[in-house]
């Protein structure tokens, strides 16, 4: 996680992360404003560089924190012991578990506009390195899947990977465009679960 260069004063970091979080969201990484996430804050530009060295340090700080959250009470299930019979629901429980936390954080809407609409170009920022993360883990997801005979092995596992990336990334933007916490509501599990098994599921 990306930690300022001291540490901060956890109310003030709270309100900073929430005036960065809102303007990053609202008007993308490079038309945001530093002064006017300084001044909703009631941060000192003084203030701001003695912790974090640049605005790319403060948005990395911003995506790490809301991450953590959105992540909190999140276990990743271990691929490497599911069998073929609990498979798709510990896929379900892991979607459930997500809107489960963004409900709780609802802050954490912003760390999803900013994920489907960030313009820094960066490839080394902390939002970058989530994206990677996800793709990474549902890359291991479907191989694991296809191991278990769960998943069609007529098409490219990389295709399947894809496929599987597009419908969750279509599902979670619909979601966070519309200020959801899940698309389906408290069956957000199943309603997506369903929809990237029609697409990838091995025919019965």
């Amino acid at each position: 996680m990306a930690r300022p260069a001291r540490p901060v004063d956890p109310g003030s970091e709270h309100t900073l992360v929430l005036a960065a979080a809102e303007a990053f969201a609202r008007d993308g990484y490079q038309a945001a404003s530093l002064n006017e996430i300084l001044a909703a804050a009631e941060w000192a530009k003084s203030s701001l560089y003695h912790y974090f060295d640049s605005k790319k340090g403060l948005h990395d700080h911003v995506v790490s924190v809301l991450r953590a959250r959105l992540g909190d009470g999140v276990k990743l299930p271990d691929l490497t012991t599911l069998t073929a019979a609990g498979f798709w629901p510990a896929m379900a429980q892991l979607l459930d578990e997500f809107r489960r936390t963004a409900s709780e954080h609802p802050e954490t809407r912003y760390l999803g506009i900013m994920y489907h609409r960030d313009d820094s170009a960066d490839p080394d920022s902390a939002l970058q390195r989530m994206r990677t993360d996800v793709v990474n883990w549902l890359s291991r997801a479907v191989h694991r899947g296809i191991a278990l005979g769960l998943i069609r092995r007529d098409i490219s596992p990389d295709l399947v990977v894809e496929l599987t990336v597009a419908v969750l990334d279509v599902l979670d933007r619909w979601a966070v465009d519309n200020a959801l916490h899940a698309p389906g509501g408290s069956d957000a599990g199943r309603l997506s679960l369903a929809l990237v098994q029609s697409l990838i599921a091995e025919p019965v």
